[in-house]
């Protein structure tokens, strides 16, 4: 008797391996979609030394159930059947060789796997669509680019490299976040911004280098003067007495309180102001001295009674640029930090001459 043979059985499809059955996209997954993520590199680098095949569709797949918590759901999202939702799952989870979801009466919540299997698939599927998006238009960097920033940054330093960003890259959307120092570090490590931009006296971070998990690269430098009232009341107390702060850990805010220390054998009462425009206000009403960017004093717009003081030293800190240690920016990021580096010409501001009208000690 003749056999008869069923189709797709028997016969391996050419280019898959044996008991597997081929990777097909559903109806409705679109070109990218059927792309396949294969690792590169030796076998010993690759998941201990196993092929881990990825269908970008089905990373899509897996993205929804764990952002809606339901098969039923993602489903209906993608336009797929439940079933469909239901292999790409499995499929994802016979790959990667554990579960990612536990299975619960109404509904799915993510395994400790599945949560570290989507740390990384949200950063495939944001590449992913940051290539298409850059490919429509014709390579031009395109996206949101988010900079976290300390106020005097933000404040007189930022203006021209926003201006020049707009300029050379129109459709780079930026979003500028005012931050202390901690805040800008903890966000970028976190990543809640793209960019993070510290002030710093570090010379050594000049040619780049990684601390604490964070890239860091100085970009430009920027002089900071001392500033106070410029005439004293007799019988007032002194305004060395107190510092005016914008942000007690930045770099540029502990200058004054150090060196005013070092004169007076005992530290100065330190007030926080929160902008670098609120500092300069207390001073020039003689309720303390601050440091501040040249920038503030020579603008034209610094209150009237304010005066750089001369018995003071000024200082040239560095503004440097935070980033994720992980080897990789956007192609939007990496255009905002041309920019940046090239803020001055790239050549470091001179400290400025002091004013000839000291304020009494």
């Amino acid at each position: 008797m003749r056999s008869v043979r069923r189709p797709g059985w028997g016969r391996r499809a050419r280019g898959t391996q044996p008991g597997r059955r081929p990777a097909v996209a559903p109806a409705g997954a679109d070109a990218r979609d059927e792309v396949h993520l294969r690792p590169c590199g030796p076998p010993e680098q690759r998941h201990g030394g196993a092929r881990v095949d990825f269908s970008v569709y089905q990373l899509r797949t897996f993205w929804e159930v764990a952002r809606t918590g339901s098969l039923t759901k993602s489903a209906k999202n993608l336009g797929y059947s439940q079933s469909s939702v239901t292999a790409h799952v499995r499929s994802l989870e016979s790959r990667v060789g554990s579960p990612l979801f536990h299975r619960l009466p109404h509904g799915v919540r993510l395994t400790a796997a599945g949560e570290t299997f989507r740390v990384y698939v949200g950063r495939i599927l944001s590449v992913m669509d940051e290539m298409s998006v850059a490919l429509k238009n014709k390579g031009e960097p395109t996206g949101r680019v988010v900079v976290g920033a300390t106020a005097p940054l933000m404040e007189y330093e930022l203006q021209e490299i926003l201006r020049e960003c707009r300029y050379r890259y129109p459709r780079i959307h930026l979003s500028l976040k005012v931050m202390s120092t901690k805040d800008v570090e903890a966000a970028v490590a976190s990543g809640g911004v793209d960019v993070g931009l510290t002030f710093t006296r570090d010379t050594r971070e000049r040619t780049g280098g990684t601390d604490g998990g964070l890239l860091r690269e100085v970009l430009f430098s920027v002089p900071f003067v001392p500033v106070g009232p410029a005439a004293h009341r007799a019988g007032d107390p002194s305004p060395m007495d107190r510092v005016l702060v914008v942000d007690p850990d930045c770099a540029s805010q502990e200058i004054l309180p150090r060196h005013l220390a070092s004169l007076l054998d005992e530290a100065p009462t330190l007030m926080e102001t929160g902008s670098t425009r609120g500092a300069l206000g207390l001073a020039s009403g003689g309720l303390g001295v601050a440091m501040v960017p040249q920038a503030a004093v020579g603008c034209g717009s610094a209150p009237d009674g304010l005066t750089v003081i001369d018995s003071l030293p000024g200082a040239l800190v560095h503004v440097q640029a935070l980033l994720p240690d992980g080897g990789w920016l956007s192609p939007a990021v990496s255009a905002f930090l041309s920019v940046a580096r090239r803020a001055r010409d790239g050549r470091p501001a001179a400290v400025p001459g002091p004013s000839a009208v000291p304020v009494p000690a």
